[in-house]
């Protein structure tokens, strides 16, 4: 089980707005929030129930950019023969007969 630890966060003005506007069911940022994490808040969900909602949204966030980033290095990496030797694997791949088994 995962030891949950409490952090005390100063908040500036437009993260309190951030959060007035995830709680609305019927804001696009609410829709966003259950879109990226899964968690649904509200108008009575906690402040901390929020807070935490919005710090999962942007881990998830940064671990797709991060991926991302790391695609496009290994992309940028590839040479001319790397290239030619993963176009002829995906010809290879396509050109066999599918199994029937």
């Amino acid at each position: 089980m995962a030891t949950l630890t409490r952090k005390s966060v100063p908040l500036d003005a437009p993260t309190e707005e951030a959060m007035r506007r995830v709680r609305r069911h019927d804001s696009p940022e609410n829709r966003a929030l259950r879109q990226v994490t899964g968690i649904k808040v509200g108008d009575d969900t906690s402040d901390a129930e929020v807070l935490r909602a919005l710090l999962n949204a942007g881990r998830v966030a940064i671990e797709e950019k991060a991926l991302e980033n790391g695609y496009a290095a290994l992309a940028a990496a590839q040479d001319d023969e790397d290239r030619a030797y993963a176009a002829a694997r995906r010809t290879r791949r396509r050109s066999r007969p599918e199994s029937g088994e």
